[in-house]
């Protein structure tokens, strides 16, 4: 078969060379376009692939490491969280080898050894952050180290100074009405109580605090409310009354009562808790009443 280029058309016969000499110029344009193409196009993938490679080596820059300091004290808060006081402690060594130590490592450390009941070191640990960035947690731990020796009016004083430092954590207004009320001071424990349930009104454990000043103060039907609210389940229910009970054999409590001018004073009298317990052995409808609790929902 002849070449398309011998063919002859209709016309005319075309002369080989003059079809050679015509085309040679195109062809070379043609090429010179697609290898300057090629090495556009080249040239665009490779500057892609350079400025993907340079993101990725900032991305890597940024990433935290396995000896990242705040890495690091993340996994020891996670593992004193999960309860591994003593592994936490081996780890703390370790970090302050690396790194130093810090007010937050030693924090973490004086909570372990708290943990742990190595109960002399951890009050030197937490005295020695009591003017430093972790003082509020200091005054915390060494309030929690006075209520687990049964001191509960230390407990109270220390609580006191790190609600003052943290005013808006629940867990510290919690605990510092807790204490107030194991002391019997009913009418000091009411404020913190209420503030620590609306701060964090899914929380059992504060729903439960707010239950049991209730009890102590003479109101079971309020606390049972506040508790069928909140959902608590019975094994938390039973805490509370068993807690209330106790505070109600050991001393009297202090409640806040008004005279007939209108004054306020504190009064001390025998909480009635015990035969309160009894007569809500049995659960009954939850008496309607306007709370707190109302004005934020319901409880986890």
């Amino acid at each position: 078969m002849k070449s398309f280029l011998t063919q002859e058309s209709t016309a005319c016969r075309v002369p080989l060379h003059v079809l050679s000499i015509g085309t040679l110029p195109f062809f070379i344009i043609l090429m010179s376009t697609l290898l300057a193409g090629c090495a556009t196009n080249s040239a665009k993938i490779y500057a892609q692939q350079n400025e993907a490679a340079q993101l990725r080596q900032e991305a890597e820059e940024k990433a935290p490491t396995p000896d990242n300091k705040g890495m690091y004290l993340g996994l020891i808060r996670q593992m004193q969280a999960q309860g591994m006081y003593f592994a936490s402690l081996a780890h703390i060594d370790a970090y302050e080898q690396q790194n130093g130590s810090t007010p937050e490592s030693q924090r973490l450390r004086a909570d372990a050894l708290r943990e742990t009941m190595q109960s002399a070191a951890a009050e030197a640990a937490y005295r020695k952050l009591l003017n430093s960035p972790e003082a509020s947690a200091a005054w915390h731990g060494l309030g929690l180290m006075a209520a687990q020796s049964g001191d509960y009016k230390g407990a109270a004083t220390a609580l006191r100074e790190a609600a003052k430092r943290e005013p808006t954590n629940p867990v510290m207004l919690s605990d510092l009405g807790y204490a107030m009320l194991r002391d019997g001071d009913i009418a000091a424990a009411r404020v913190p109580l209420a503030q620590a349930a609306e701060l964090a009104p899914d929380n059992r454990k504060m729903i439960g605090n707010l239950a049991l000043f209730l009890l102590v103060s003479g109101d079971p039907g309020k606390a049972r409310a506040v508790m069928d609210k909140a959902n608590l389940s019975a094994e938390g229910r039973a805490t509370v009354y068993q807690l209330a009970a106790e505070i109600g054999q050991q001393q009297p409590v202090v409640v806040a009562t008004q005279d007939s001018a209108g004054s306020a004073k504190a009064i001390a009298k025998r909480s009635a808790v015990t035969a309160g317990t009894k007569a809500d052995s049995v659960p009954s409808p939850a008496t309607p009443f306007q709370s707190m609790l109302d004005r934020f929902g319901n409880g986890g």
